[in-house]
C-alpha cells in the first residue's frame, strides 16, 4: 500500500519521500511505481511523476520536510505504537500522523504520541484503479486536522469516504470484512469452492475479481493479521482466521506478491478465457488444490 499511496502522490505531482527499515523493500517499492507510471501515464508525464518520489534511507531525513506521514507496517497494535512513538519524537510539530490500518481505530495508537489531535486514520482502496479512501477520526482529533486531510485527499484526486463515529475497521472497510470472513469459513468448513464463490461475485457484480482473488491482491499474510486483529477484540471463534490459511502462508503462498495464493499470479485463472463458465474450473478435490 506504500508504494500505491506514493503512485497516486506523485501521479498528482506531490512529493514524497519514501522510507522502510529494509532498503530491499524500497527498492521494490520504486520498482514498482515506475512500472506503474509507465503502464498509466504518458512517458514524459510518468518520468514528471516518478521525480516526485525521492528514496529515503533513514527515517529523520524521512520526516524532515513533511507535512504529513501514512504508515503502512504490518497489522500489529504494538509495532505500529512503537512506530508511531518514534515518528513522532523524529517529525516536527505540525506534522500530521496517520495510519492506513484497515483495522485499528487510531485511538488506540494516539496516546503513543504527544500530539493525539494530528493522529488519524487513512485507508486507500487502490488508486491505480479506483478514487475510494476511507477516513476516520477519533474524539482528540482537532478540526484544523480534518480539514487538512480532507483537503489533502482532494488534491490527490481521491473520494474521501467518512466513518462519521470511531469504529474498528471503518465503515465500508466493515462490510468487506464480513465478506471476507464469511466466504473463508465457507471455504474453510468445507461448504463451498472458492473458485465457485468467485465465479458467483463476478457474474453478479461484474467486477474483474471475487472475495478470494482481491485477498490474493491484498496478500493473505496481510488478510490474516486482520483477520486476527479482529478475533483478538471479540474472542469469538467465528472471528479467527480457518487453519487453512495459516498453512498456506505457512507454504508460502501469500497472493499474488509471492506469485501464488489461492491462484497462480501474475496471470490468474480468473482472468483467462473460459474460466467464468468452464465446467468445472476447479480441482475435484479443494483440499489438494489448496495444500498443493
Amino acid at each position: 500500500m506504500g508504494s500505491r499511496i506514493s503512485f497516486q502522490c506523485g501521479r498528482c505531482g506531490m512529493g514524497v519521500n519514501l522510507y522502510d527499515v529494509d532498503p530491499q523493500a524500497v527498492d521494490t517499492a520504486l520498482g514498482l511505481i515506475q512500472t506503474w507510471y509507465k503502464e498509466h501515464l504518458p512517458p514524459e508525464e510518468a518520468e514528471k511523476a516518478f521525480s516526485c518520489i525521492r528514496r529515503c534511507d533513514d527515517l529523520a531525513e524521512c520526516l524532515s520536510d513533511v507535512d504529513m506521514v501514512i504508515e503502512n507496517v504490518p497489522e500489529n497494535l504494538e509495532l505500529k505504537r512503537r512506530v508511531f512513538a518514534e515518528m513522532d519524537r523524529l517529525a516536527p510539530p505540525h506534522v500530521l500522523l496517520a495510519t492506513n490500518s484497515s483495522s485499528l481505530p487510531s485511538s488506540r495508537i494516539a496516546d503513543a504520541t504527544v500530539r493525539p489531535d494530528k493522529v488519524f486514520n487513512v485507508n486507500f482502496g487502490d488508486p491505480r484503479e479506483d478514487r475510494l479512501v476511507e477516513v476516520m477520526f477519533h474524539d482528540k482529533v482537532s478540526d484544523t486536522t480534518r480539514a487538512a486531510v480532507e483537503e489533502f485527499l482532494k488534491s490527490i484526486k481521491m473520494v474521501p469516504i467518512i466513518t462519521e463515529k470511531e469504529i474498528m475497521g471503518f465503515s465500508f472497510n466493515r462490510t468487506w470484512r464480513a465478506i471476507k470472513r464469511e466466504v473463508l469459513h465457507l471455504v474453510g468448513d468445507g461448504y463451498s469452492n472458492f473458485e465457485d464463490i468467485d465465479r458467483a461475485w463476478i457474474m453478479l457484480f461484474g467486477t474483474k475479481w471475487g472475495p478470494f482473488g482481491l485477498m490474493d491482491d491484498i496478500g493473505l499474510d496481510v488478510i490474516r493479521d486482520i483477520e486476527n486483529q479482529y478475533y483478538e477484540d471479540s474472542d469469538e471463534e467465528r472471528d479467527k482466521p480457518p487453519q487453512f490459511l495459516d498453512d498456506m502462508i505457512a507454504r508460502g503462498r501469500l497472493g499474488a506478491k509471492a506469485g501464488r495464493g489461492f491462484y497462480r499470479h501474475p496471470n490468474p485463472e480468473y482472468l483467462q478465457e473460459g474460466w467464468l463458465t468452464k465446467e468445472p474450473p476447479w480441482s475435484p478435490d479443494q483440499k489438494i488444490r489448496l495444500d498443493d
